[in-house]
């Protein structure tokens, strides 16, 4: 397969970020408790790669955590790192925040204070999975757009209303690199080996890894309604994305059947037929979800998270919450 190919797509307007004029572009990693294992193997391990298939060094990439001492990832692996934040050294182009559960729980304030140091020095600020709730913590995102992992934007949200959330994979601009985590990460670093060392490069690392498509920034990160109800209904995919994009305040069922052209005695039995329960029940478990992202991510009341989903009382909230995940909203939270 060629750098050509079909099947591989990459975005030839990204401008990679500001890597100085060394010939070997220095990356750190910091490590925050929890981290994504995933994330970061999907970072790293391209530029590894990367230097292989090249035969020298383009890339050196270290770990570093806020004191210095290992980090356990979210698999409860402890991660040896070579440097601590304030100890490394100053000639890094991009320094990469990469998290996972609870981010802001292993966020310290020598953490925040180093961030917006290396910030204020000219280097380049990156993050992946949850990393944004970081750097939006150390203020380094107002103004900016941030991408979140999808499971953690509603929370995220909620909690910096003043930063626009985007849906895309991964984002590179000149003074900030992010990246929703999972794969989307190796599809932000691939596209940042094709901005910095060609397409060939990228496409012959993408093959390392038996990976036959770069996605583009704009991807979506969640699979679409398509893959994930296993349906190629258009009525219901329709259906379901009008619900999705109005979880709070709900329509009626009425509504979403006027607005996916449909009856709703169509609709009732499409539902049936394609996904095994009624479009109210179905709905109702989109709005329990968003709840449940914000019980376990954000410092919201229960009532208010309710509120927010579109259930008019926390006691109806509560029951049907049991009735869908077996637990309370309190219980759950944890």
């Amino acid at each position: 397969m060629t750098a050509d190919s079909p099947g591989l797509a990459m975005q030839d307007t990204f401008q990679p970020p500001r890597f100085g004029h060394s010939d070997v572009v220095h990356i750190g990693f910091v490590l925050v408790p929890k981290f994504s294992f995933f994330a970061l193997a999907c970072c790293s391990e391209p530029l590894r790669v990367a230097n292989r298939v090249a035969g020298k060094k383009l890339f050196q990439f270290t770990f570093i955590s806020e004191d210095g001492l290992p980090v356990k990832a979210s698999n409860d692996m402890p991660f040896e790192v070579q440097y601590s934040l304030a100890d490394c050294p100053d000639d890094y182009q991009t320094i990469v925040v990469v998290s996972g559960f609870d981010p802001l729980e292993g966020c310290g304030e020598s953490l925040v204070s180093e961030l917006k140091r290396l910030s204020a020095n000219g280097v380049s600020l990156g993050c992946v999975d949850t990393g944004a709730h970081i750097l939006a913590r150390a203020g380094l995102l107002q103004g900016q757009k941030a991408i979140v992992h999808w499971e953690a934007s509603s929370g995220f949200q909620e909690s910096y209303p003043s930063i626009q959330v985007v849906p895309e994979r991964f984002m590179i601009e000149e003074s900030r690199v992010s990246a929703a985590g999972g794969l989307s990460s190796l599809d932000m670093m691939l596209n940042i080996i094709g901005a910095s060392h060609g397409r060939e490069l990228a496409t012959a690392v993408a093959e390392q890894f038996t990976y036959n498509y770069i996605q583009s920034a704009d991807d979506a990160q969640r699979m679409s309604p398509r893959s994930r109800l296993r349906t190629t209904n258009k009525r219901l995919i329709r259906a379901v994305q009008i619900m999705e994009q109005h979880l709070a305040p709900p329509l009626s069922v009425k509504q979403v059947a006027e607005k996916a052209e449909i009856s709703v005695r169509e609709m009732e039995r499409l539902f049936k037929k394609e996904v095994g329960t009624p479009p109210k029940r179905f709905y109702r478990h989109l709005r329990l979800e968003r709840a449940r992202q914000l019980l376990r991510q954000t410092g919201m009341t229960v009532l208010d998270i309710a509120i927010s989903c579109g259930f008019q009382s926390s006691a109806y909230f509560s029951a049907a919450y049991r009735q869908d995940f077996g637990t309370s909203p309190s219980r759950d939270r944890g």
